[in-house]
């Protein structure tokens, strides 16, 4: 309990010093403040040339560039809001009510997992390496947290529409997340899914109506996969990790495979650990990260109610929350160090992601072997 305490603080220390260093960067922010401006003119929101795009080259690994904003057009809408005001007094305010919407989006799972939260989960959770970069960023995960929080914590207490619409509005804010209801299709919950697919359609067709089909397009444009945005650090989808070996084709076929086998694995009773609304869903957010082009630090706070949900944590589920809660300034500082750090340390927290995912398929196929034995056994008799 000591030296949990111990990492705690240094963690939270080390994740405060990008706040008190003096510059005031608008950073990820910025890009979207950028993108909010260059609506407002009639010009295209995913043009990467302005004063305010965020820009940052590793030039040892040949990482980086300029990160445009490539949110889908839908949040547009926002940034051309937000450009209305001082970019750094909006920053400011965004982190700030970010940073109180984090601590009550705890509370939340706090409540909905009383049962299984004990200080030491509690405290973690606000060790998160993704939270912190979020703040740092000025990015919109938080955001996405409570959607995703609420679609789960709604779907297990068998409110299947209003869970719909919010795992509906995690789509239509990031699409890569669209294997959630297909995993959620697979497994019979069929008004959850047809109710989030609508949502999200809905909610992509809004932006239409004010900028017209053209900003898909431009959006798609930005979107282009490109090497140098893949191996950045932090990137840690599948893609992520085997593009540090120049090999993108890969990456894609072993992401295609790994949805299937885990989709396949969906279907089985889950463990005793997990209700089964649980298991489905940890395994479909976990497939969206890896399986996403782009898997950035931040999106790890989404597996924040798969690790509240767990009513025991085991020696896999307590490393990978360990490895999610190592600042990303450690990251930043070894990863151009060697190639075995760039792959290491590069894709950090994906090797967290892969050791949860372990965890949670291996739960279900112990259940299923002894549920098997259990039942041979009973034949016999």
């Amino acid at each position: 309990m000591i030296l949990a305490c111990l990492f705690f603080i240094i963690a939270i220390t080390i994740n405060i010093l990008p706040f008190l260093d003096g510059r005031n960067d608008l950073m990820d922010f910025g890009s979207f403040y950028a993108s909010g401006l260059k609506i407002r003119n009639g010009e295209n929101p995913y043009d990467p040339n302005s004063e305010y795009i965020f820009e940052i080259h590793f030039s040892r690994v040949g990482a980086g560039g300029k990160m445009m904003n490539l949110n889908p057009p839908i949040s547009v809408i926002i940034f051309e809001f937000m450009s209305r005001f001082d970019p750094h007094l909006s920053l400011i305010v965004w982190q700030v009510t970010s940073a109180i919407l984090y601590a009550g989006i705890i509370f939340l799972l706090t409540t909905a997992y009383k049962q299984n939260v004990r200080p030491a989960i509690f405290v973690w959770a606000f060790t998160l390496a993704g939270s912190w970069h979020t703040l740092v960023l000025g990015q919109i995960y938080i955001v996405l947290l409570l959607f995703t929080v609420l679609g789960w914590i709604l779907l297990l207490r068998g409110r299947y529409v209003p869970a719909g619409i919010a795992i509906g509005l995690v789509v239509a804010i990031k699409p890569n997340f669209i294997l959630w209801p297909i995993f959620l299709l697979v497994s019979g919950y069929y008004a959850t899914f047809f109710i989030s697919v609508f949502s999200s359609l809905i909610m992509s067709l809004i932006p239409v109506l004010f900028y017209g089909t053209k900003i898909y397009t431009q959006w798609l444009e930005a979107s282009a996969l490109h090497a140098e945005t893949m191996i950045m650090p932090g990137n840690n989808s599948i893609l992520g990790l085997t593009t540090r070996f120049d090999s993108i084709s890969t990456g894609i076929v072993i992401s295609v495979i790994l949805v299937l086998i885990v989709l396949v694995l969906s279907k089985r009773k889950s463990a005793n650990n997990m209700e089964k609304s649980e298991y489905v869903s940890a395994l479909g957010i976990i497939a969206s990260l890896l399986a996403s082009p782009i898997s950035w630090t931040g999106y790890t706070i989404l597996l924040l109610p798969i690790f509240f949900s767990l009513k025991k944590w085991t020696v896999p589920a307590m490393v990978s929350a360990a490895i999610l809660s190592i600042p990303f300034a450690v990251v930043l500082q070894l990863f151009q160090s060697s190639f075995v750090n760039f792959v290491l340390f590069g894709w950090l927290y994906g090797w967290g992601i892969l050791l949860l995912l372990g965890d949670v398929v291996a739960k279900t196929m112990m259940t299923r072997s002894i549920q098997t034995n259990w039942s041979t056994s009973s034949r016999k008799l």
